[in-house]
């Protein structure tokens, strides 16, 4: 590892200290994390991750989780499947509001 020397403002160190402080990982290893995340070349897996749990919940639709895997949506239902992921039912102004999107 190397040491590097950032600058946090009050309110980014305070809520990492709080987040350290619950357990949720040291203040370096919550830093390394944010920056995999955003920076590491896992960061689309994790985008897609999201987006799918999003999907499962309900949260947004067959469209938007089809435009952030960078599939069709007729691929991405086939997606669905392969993953053994339920397919939810759209409304019908979803289905309009999908059409418009893509």
């Amino acid at each position: 590892m190397k040491r590097t020397n950032i600058m946090l403002t009050d309110e980014q160190h305070r809520k990492l200290k709080s987040y350290a402080k619950r357990g949720e990982g040291t203040l370096g290893g919550l830093v390394r994390e944010a920056l995999d995340v955003t920076y590491g070349k896992d960061a689309l897996e994790h985008r897609k991750s999201v987006a799918l749990e999003a999907y499962k919940e309900g949260l947004i639709s067959l469209g938007k989780l089809s435009e952030v895997l960078g599939l069709d949506v007729v691929s991405a239902r086939l997606y669905l499947k392969k993953h053994g992921i339920r397919i939810m039912l759209q409304k019908q102004s979803e289905v309009l509001q999908d059409a418009v999107n893509a």
